[in-house]
């Protein structure tokens, strides 16, 4: 199986150093985006098959990200929301998200969702 790439969108360094980590160790091949409108790049650029979304984001959030891959993208990977506000996810993105990740980040909680 090829190696699939994660497209981690997280404007706090040492929680995407910590994401890139453990997904690089599970074998993922990852991207990083540290606001949205790089996101949108990399996304259009590599199509990655999963992506790890922060909500509060610069320049581009984690809302409209979603919303403009799920609506006008012909790819569709899979999205897990990055939060410490699990209401977030549940009032906002679930019908556009697949999972949410809280704050602060467990490694087996991650491990489990990207299975």
């Amino acid at each position: 199986m090829a190696q699939q790439t994660i497209l981690i969108v997280e404007d706090d360094e040492m929680t995407s150093a910590m994401l890139e980590m453990i997904a690089g160790e599970a074998g993922y091949h990852t991207l990083i985006a540290a606001d949205g409108v790089t996101a949108i790049e990399l996304y259009q650029q590599h199509e990655p098959a999963i992506v790890l979304l922060d909500l509060n984001l610069p320049q581009l959030n984690g809302y409209s990200f979603a919303s403009l891959v799920r609506n006008f993208s012909g790819h569709k990977p899979r999205i897990i929301v990055v939060t410490s506000t699990p209401a977030d996810y549940e009032q906002h993105l679930k019908e556009l998200a697949d999972g949410c990740l809280t704050k602060p980040i467990k490694r087996q909680e991650l491990l489990d969702l990207l299975a």
